[in-house]
């Protein structure tokens, strides 16, 4: 009967007490740590990685965070984007903003191989975003280095990476590139990053050209060998896609006198790769630029369906056209 009684009177105590720890940390202060109140969490982070990024930007215990979002069952609610945390007070203020589903945004699919000026039509279309001030901040150098990229490059051709996005109908020009620089980023962390010998600026440059001339993506990695194949003999890649990325409108067929265009973008005059991504590529084409197949081929041609016949020699390949 003792018992009972100790258990009927223990009940009552930790419910208070589970009441109290949950006002509490609801109710902590949070403050912002650095000059930009803004932060991205990538879409795909964790629980973890989004504890960290916050605990990195503000005053807040990962731990804290984690245990908030598990007594309010929030856990797996959080929504990836851009935020601003000026308004967030404490810990319920945060977490009401980074789960919430909000009327005010739109959702936004941009596919792998557009060039830049593709992309700013497609925010202007869906957001109406200033086309002139995105362009512009593609090729800003400060924003460029701002923004976290490995490699020194002079503009954003190749890491405004495609996927789809949910943005706040208020982003700006500098909020969207942001969002979509830092998901390349994670990506390439994730999946690439120290598992090739291509520097990142390297390696994007490669994707963007396999990307150009792959339809289909089981064949991006043995089209990424027979580049990487003429790279070690010092050949010219002769990529089609570079000389494509001359001219304004993708061409329905390059010929001849196209491919004596001069310019450092094209292959079939200059050895190596050229200075620059010619697109933006899916991670399926950058995973491919840094771990090809393990093949002889040095040359290949499309059929009618957009698949490709590989050839090891340039008579076979002749056979093959």
């Amino acid at each position: 009967m003792n018992k009972n009684k100790l258990i009927l009177l223990s009940i009552p105590t930790v419910i208070f007490i589970f009441i109290f720890f949950y006002g509490l940390i609801l109710s902590l202060n949070v403050s912002c740590n650095h000059v930009s109140s803004k932060i991205t969490i990538p879409k795909g982070a964790s629980l973890n990685e989004v504890a960290n990024i916050l605990e990195y930007n503000l005053c807040l215990d990962s731990f804290i965070f984690k245990t908030a979002m598990f007594m309010t069952y929030n856990e797996k609610n959080i929504k990836y984007g851009r935020y601003d945390l000026k308004s967030v007070n404490n810990v319920s203020d945060l977490i009401t903003l980074i789960t919430s589903v909000s009327k005010d945004r739109v959702r936004i699919t941009i596919f792998e191989g557009l060039k830049i000026q593709e992309i700013a039509l497609i925010f202007k279309d869906k957001m109406d975003i200033d086309i002139e001030k995105f362009l512009e901040l593609c090729y800003d150098k400060k924003f460029i280095k701002e923004l976290g990229l490995e490699s020194k490059i002079p503009k954003l051709e190749g890491y405004l990476y495609p996927d789809t996005y949910i943005f706040l109908k208020s982003f700006t020009e500098s909020d969207i590139i942001e969002v979509m620089v830092r998901q390349f980023i994670y990506n390439y962390d994730k999946y690439v990053k120290n598992k090739t010998n291509l520097n990142m600026h390297q390696l994007v440059t490669l994707a963007s050209i396999i990307q150009g001339e792959a339809v289909y993506d089981d064949e991006m990695k043995i089209i990424s060998s027979v580049y990487h194949n003429r790279l070690d003999k010092d050949m010219l890649l002769q990529a089609d896609p570079t000389v494509q990325y001359l001219f304004p409108k993708q061409k329905k067929k390059i010929l001849i006198k196209d491919t004596e265009i001069k310019s450092p973008y094209n292959t079939y005059l200059n050895k190596g790769l050229p200075p620059g991504p010619i697109n933006n590529p899916g991670i399926e084409a950058i995973v491919a630029a840094g771990d090809p197949a393990k093949t002889d081929y040095f040359y290949f041609v499309s059929d009618k369906k957009g698949r490709h016949i590989f050839n090891k020699t340039y008579k076979a390949h002749l056979k093959s056209k």
